[in-house]
């Protein structure tokens, strides 16, 4: 099976207008075989919040929302990174490891509709529909759901700590609450501040 790395691209960077030529220089300085990346709702789902503060809102109903506005978010991306492939089905994440692909010595960096995998038909990996369930912790459990050997987290800020203690950040609210308890099984977890990445 082909080493599977997956990068978390908070949604807040799709504002930043360099967004693209940093994204592809840090691929670049840190390339693998295969990347799956997964795309934050940043002010798109920012809105709803806001909406729900006005005028609360079911949270069972905010969170599919929010999922259906990820798979937007994910569009936006993908015409935004360039170069990277989009994976709309279960069907296109399934051929990323077939036979083909994993003898394959090209790369494959692709967009990955997260809502694809957490919809109302297949089991959303035990994580309630509330607030406290956020972008971070759907790719934490989509990296263990295809085994990744890594999980980048790319955000718009640094880390408040090193990164090394999960909790810590939780607690600092720099990752949500159900965050740790999914990373546990990823080998490898990092914390990439893309805003001052150079």
């Amino acid at each position: 099976m082909k080493r599977v790395r997956v990068i978390k691209l908070g949604g807040s960077l799709l504002t930043m207008p360099s967004l693209k030529q940093k994204f592809q220089k840090w691929l670049r300085e840190n390339p693998h075989p295969l990347t799956l990346i997964i795309v934050g709702g940043g002010p798109v789902v920012d809105a709803v919040r806001q909406v729900h503060l006005a005028n609360p809102l079911s949270e069972e109903f905010a969170h599919w929302v929010c999922m259906d506005l990820l798979q937007h978010t994910a569009r936006i991306a993908h015409q935004v990174l360039g170069n990277v492939d989009l994976f709309e089905t279960m069907d296109d994440l399934q051929q990323s490891f077939s036979d083909s692909n994993v003898n394959s010595t090209t790369p494959i960096i692709a967009v990955v509709q997260v809502a694809t995998c957490f919809n109302r038909e297949y089991p959303n990996m035990g994580l309630p529909e509330s607030w406290d369930v956020t972008s971070d912790s759907l790719a934490a459990a989509f990296s263990n759901m295809v085994a990744a050997e890594e999980l980048v987290v790319m955000k718009s800020c640094d880390a408040p700590s090193d990164g090394s203690d999960l909790e810590s950040l939780a607690d600092f609210g720099f990752v949500d609450p159900f965050f740790p308890g999914l990373a546990e099984g990823i080998d490898h977890v990092r914390f990439v501040n893309l805003q001052t990445y150079k």
